[in-house]
């Protein structure tokens, strides 16, 4: 792999810019802020989607200035393509979006989602063919392994002490994988993995269970289905009905309304009539009450004058038996005391005493006829002090008359009811019927449309329940050759990857033995670089782990980076799996590398010891550096690689800032006095210009 060029339009603070990379080194100088990183993170995003680990703002990448010129409704695109060269082919690789002003404000705009699109030319024939995404995609990651590219496209500037590019980025046990697997096994899991995701043998053998389910939800659909199809073919009929009897109640209603008045009036008369009858009623119930109430003062009263009589006089001509002493009497039967005349008791006696007592009541009538006198002298002089109005034979005759005339106006309202006739049909009010069957056809023509509705929803149903079945049943039918078929497969999938597995100490012994090339005429010590069976990275002086500085730290992650970048195209060519672990390097192969601020990480010293070895890392390398970095170059600029150089130049955003540089010294550059950071000429156009300069 080798870029040829990088072209930007409307990417941050690049209106437009467009770099040649097709040279073995491309030096790129620039200040903070002038848009180093977003150079690197265009790499990424334009092959990958994504942007650089730590990049600020990933989402806001349109030029401002370019956004702002807009007016609403106006759109402008946003684009970075990066052209390169692979095994016979050339590549160019175009991803944008397209942004649309929709308001007056700063927030008030639209993106749409990213356009990737991959030009391939055959250098070997005219023939080439453009991809979009997804394919476009997969090609660009069967060339560079998307999680490789952390290690080609690195923001160095951060490296600290770690042996990681930095945080976000895969490890080295990842890379080492990958790199594994990148070409040597790419073809044969690729199509074993596809053929897995084949839809015939994706699909999953469906258990007796899961097929009776199945069955008997389409069971139950159809007969669902059935049932709403049978009730909505009855439902004509009983509507039909239901609007017959709603017509017929509706007629009857009408003749009912025109009686209506007639209707009325006899009801009045009856409810006359009514009240009458309950007026008689009432005068019979107060009759009887009063025959209870004065029944003694009506009946008993009289007897018991008459009675009193007859006792005044008996008392009076003495007739009545002298009082005897019951109690007398009882002494004498019981006892043994003689009589009181001094005469003893005989048994005979005592006998005919006992009989005696059992007939004389003299007591008692003298008793009850003394009642009798009292009572009768009390309720006559009560009957004496009431008025006349309310004496019993009054009150009698009053209630009798009331009978009298509550019968006979009942019987006045009997002959006035005769002279009505009213047919028997508008005795009774038909408009409970109408409203009753009215609501019944109302209910009957929705159930006819929910019914409708419901139909289509079951039908539906249904189809899918019958399809679902027939699917788990045809499944079932080849289930055996389905299971079969993945069997195999998986186990080849599993043999190519025990085989990774197998092959991953060679894989670490090339890598090992090729960091250890590119470093050992670096380090200022007698260090070796390791990587463990764990895939960690050591340095080792005589054996023992040291403790090594930042700055040889990173230096063994460089090493790393080149080793990687070196070992890709060399696995990609090997066919006998027996070579791995003794790859051999062709030093016109190699993948390049885009560093951002390589010499951060290192001192003075290492620094210039980084980049006389920089052209040993890869093939080709792109490195962003800041202009305070511009001393390193030396040996890159005089070495026998081919190197191109440029400037970014930030124009603005204040206008009394200016930065220069002095490009180059007496070996390389013209040592001229060139401006990194000017006022720009317009307050509007804040941008960042690429300057050739020369080499």
């Amino acid at each position: 792999m080798r870029l040829k060029r990088l072209s930007l339009r409307n990417w941050r603070s690049f209106p437009t810019a467009d770099v040649d990379l097709d040279n073995d080194v491309t030096v790129i100088v620039g200040q903070n802020g002038a848009g180093k990183t977003a150079l690197l993170s265009a790499f990424v995003w334009c092959l990958y989607g994504e942007t650089t680990s730590g990049f600020p703002r990933p989402k806001d990448l349109c030029n401002h200035q370019a956004k702002l010129a807009l007016e609403p409704g106006e759109s402008t695109e946003v684009q970075v393509t990066v052209v390169f060269s692979h095994r016979d082919n050339e590549y160019e690789a175009r991803r944008s979006i397209s942004v649309e002003r929709t308001g007056t404000d700063g927030e008030g705009f639209t993106e749409t989602e990213p356009d990737f699109v991959l030009n391939i030319h055959p250098t070997a024939s005219g023939y080439h063919r453009t991809l979009v995404a997804p394919d476009a995609d997969r090609d660009v990651r069967a060339i560079l392994p998307v999680g490789l590219n952390p290690y080609f496209f690195f923001p160095a500037e951060n490296i600290g002490t770690t042996a990681a590019p930095d945080s976000d980025a895969v490890s080295v046990k990842e890379a080492v994988e990958i790199l594994l697997g990148v070409k040597r096994y790419d073809i044969a899991l690729t199509a074993i993995r596809k053929s897995l995701q084949h839809r015939k043998l994706k699909a999953r053998q469906p258990d007796d269970l899961k097929l009776a389910k199945a069955l008997q939800e389409a069971d139950s659909a159809r007969k669902a289905y059935d049932e709403a199809s049978a009730r909505l073919k009855q439902l004509p009929e009983a509507i039909r009905d239901a609007k017959r009897i709603l017509d017929e109640a509706e007629a009857q209603f009408k003749r009912f309304d025109g009686a209506r008045e007639l209707i009325e009036q006899r009801g009045r008369l009856q409810r006359d009539h009514d009240a009458a009858q309950r007026q008689a009623n009432d005068a019979v119930n107060l009759r009887s009450r009063i025959l209870d109430e004065e029944c003694f003062n009506l009946f008993g009263l009289g007897v018991l004058e008459s009675a009193r009589r007859v006792l005044d006089k008996a008392k009076a001509d003495r007739k009545l038996p002298p009082k005897v002493s019951a109690g007398l009497l009882d002494a004498l039967i019981v006892g043994t005391d003689p009589c009181i005349c001094g005469t003893p008791i005989t048994d005979t006696e005592r006998g005919t005493l006992r009989e005696l007592r059992e007939t004389i009541v003299e007591d008692t009538l003298v008793e009850a006829a003394s009642t009798i006198r009292a009572r009768v002298t009390h309720q006559h002089a009560r009957l004496i002090d009431r008025p006349d109005a309310e004496q019993p034979h009054k009150r009698l005759q009053g209630a009798q008359t009331e009978i009298h005339d509550a019968h006979a106006q009942r019987k006045t309202l009997d002959d006035a009811l005769k002279e009505f006739d009213i047919p028997d049909w508008a005795t009774a009010d038909p408009s409970a019927t109408w409203r009753e069957y009215q609501r019944k056809h109302t209910e009957l023509l929705q159930e006819q449309r929910d019914l409708e509705i419901a139909c289509e929803n079951l039908l539906q149903k249904r189809r899918e329940a019958d399809k679902k079945y027939r699917q788990l049943a045809g499944l079932k039918d080849s289930s055996d050759k389905v299971v079969n078929a993945r069997g195999h497969l998986q186990n080849l999938e599993n043999t190519f990857e025990n085989l990774n597995r197998l092959f991953s100490s060679s894989a670490r012994g090339d890598t090992q033995r090729i960091m250890n090339s590119i470093a050992r005429s670096v380090f200022l010590r007698d260090y070796t670089i390791r990587l463990t069976d764990r895939f960690e990275l050591k340095v080792l002086q005589d054996g023992l782990d040291v403790g090594a500085s930042s700055g040889e730290n990173a230096w063994v992650t460089f090493a790393f980076v080149g080793a990687l970048a070196r070992l890709i195209p060399q696995y990609g060519k090997i066919e006998d799996m027996d070579e791995a672990g003794d790859a051999e390097l062709d030093p016109a192969l190699g993948y390049p590398l885009v560093l951002d601020a390589p010499f951060s990480p290192f001192g003075a010293e290492y620094a210039t010891q980084f980049a006389a070895r920089l052209p040993d890392l890869a093939k080709q390398s792109v490195v962003i550096i800041r202009e305070d970095q511009i001393d390193h170059l030396d040996p890159i600029m005089t070495s026998d690689a081919s190197v191109a150089a440029y400037l970014l130049c930030l124009h603005g955003p204040r206008d009394d800032v200016r930065q220069t540089i002095t490009w180059g010294n007496e070996n390389w550059g013209d040592r001229t006095v060139r401006p990194y950071v000017q006022p720009a000429s317009d307050p509007s156009r804040v941008r960042t210009e690429i300057l050739t300069l020369p080499t």
